[in-house]
């Protein structure tokens, strides 16, 4: 089977599970790439593609309207089974396209289908739903041969709620690449007597990172009173560093080390934290803590991605309420407690989540 694989944001955890893709089933990849998003915090990836990799000079937020990017899809369309292009709302002029292209390859007596792999609804921003994004969200789910879903829960909210054929709804449980974490970490529990908050993603307002910054200050003082030394490890880099520079001025104890790909560089500081508090957005964050055997906190909210689903409350992390006094009881409490049965639990819940199940997930929704 060969699917062309259009990215406009070919970040490093997707060019390393779309390898996994290309050496563990019989797909046949292609990627069709942009340069992705411009001061985000992104960091260009290094990996080397096992796939056939057709780069452009086309950022994300121009992707879905270029000239070149329809181009080249026209050229490559009818080499291919299947074509993924990310059900956006930017894509729409680029879908509507490859509409027009599929009928005509039809005429040709050629099949070609096209899928999409996906959080279930399109969203005005980060958080608002409109009506507009709902009846597109049809609009795209009726004429899409096949959706992919990122997880289990999101493939039957949109079938369960009839906005989706279930004919045509799958679901991948979206990861990042268990294999190269085993490869340089053996789970471990965390060293009790050193509680160590950890911080992973891009610096950027979704995120909080300076909602996590005022939780450390507040939970340090508590726990020092009862002779425990809070420490945090912040991994990554952005527009929102600003607030890691001016607490860095007055607490030069945080760890601050920029943005780092490489789970060999990684893997050193999730052994030493006790957890991973991302209190903004959160999505492929819970499996990367989860890998590593490591409970996820984070703060309810509507913004994050169907990847919170993994989290079972108080078994391999917690979703906090909108209390911060609440919140920073829960959070001393964990940390003068011993938490070590939730670190195993992560760590089990990281096995279900192994690129390698993602890979039949995957394949599977073609072949069905």
């Amino acid at each position: 089977m060969k699917l062309l694989w259009l990215s406009p944001n070919l970040n490093h955890y997707k060019a390393k599970f779309l390898n996994h893709l290309t050496l563990d089933t019989d797909i046949d990849l292609t990627v069709l790439a942009g340069t992705g998003r411009k001061n985000m915090g992104d960091k260009e990836s290094e990996v080397e593609s096992k796939f056939e990799l057709i780069t452009t000079n086309v950022s994300k937020d121009k992707f879905g309207f270029s000239k070149l990017i329809r181009k080249e899809l026209s050229r490559q369309f009818v080499n291919f089974d299947w074509v993924l292009i990310p059900r956006e709302k930017k894509n729409l002029l680029l879908f509507l396209y490859a509409l027009w292209l599929k009928r005509k390859a039809r005429w040709n007596g050629r099949k070609v289908q096209l899928v999409s792999y996906n959080h279930p609804l399109i969203k005005s921003g980060i958080v608002r739903i409109s009506v507009l994004d709902i009846l597109l969200t049809r609009f795209y789910y009726k004429m899409y041969d096949k959706i992919i879903f990122y997880t289990k829960g999101s493939c039957e909210l949109m079938v369960n709620s009839g906005v989706i054929n279930s004919a045509k709804a799958f679901w991948a449980n979206n990861t990042i690449d268990t294999k190269e974490v085993r490869n340089n970490y053996e789970f471990s529990l965390p060293n009790l007597e050193e509680p160590t908050m950890l911080f992973i993603g891009r610096l950027i307002r979704s995120k909080r990172v300076d909602l996590c910054l005022e939780y450390y200050f507040v939970l340090k003082e508590r726990l020092k009173k009862k002779g425990k030394t809070l420490k945090l490890i912040i991994i990554g880099d952005g527009p929102e560093k600003i607030h890691i520079e001016k607490a860095l001025l007055y607490d030069t104890t945080i760890e601050w080390k920029g943005a780092l790909v490489k789970e060999k560089e990684i893997a050193p500081l999730m052994k030493r934290c006790s957890m991973v508090f991302i209190p903004g957005h959160s999505g492929l964050s819970v499996n990367h803590a989860f890998s590593y055997g490591r409970p996820y906190f984070t703060v309810r909210s509507k913004d994050h991605a169907p990847e919170i689903e993994y989290i079972n409350q108080g078994i391999n992390g917690c979703i906090l309420g909108p209390e911060m006094e609440k919140n920073i009881k829960k959070l001393e409490d964990f940390f003068l407690s011993d938490n070590t049965q939730m670190s195993r639990n992560a760590f089990d819940s990281g096995k279900e989540l192994s690129v390698e199940n993602w890979c039949k997930q995957f394949y599977a929704s073609f072949i069905i």
